[in-house]
């Protein structure tokens, strides 16, 4: 399943401040081009996204409210 921006920004939006820190520290040193983010992908990946999956799972609800 590919995620659009946007759903990765309102996702990591809702990230809580600990795990937005996780989130900014792997990002920074994957855009450094570091080998070694693929370390904490791994363990962060998990949990963002089942933070991705439950805010498109959210998406989805809303978009069938009347």
């Amino acid at each position: 399943m590919k995620m659009k921006v946007e759903e990765i920004a309102e996702a990591v939006a809702k990230l809580p401040p600990d795990q937005l820190a996780r989130f900014r520290r792997w990002f920074t040193a994957f855009e450094a081009g570091r080998t070694n983010h693929a370390e904490e992908l791994d363990s962060a990946a998990t949990k963002l996204g089942r933070l991705a999956g439950r805010a498109f799972a959210e998406l989805k609800r809303r978009a069938k409210e009347p």
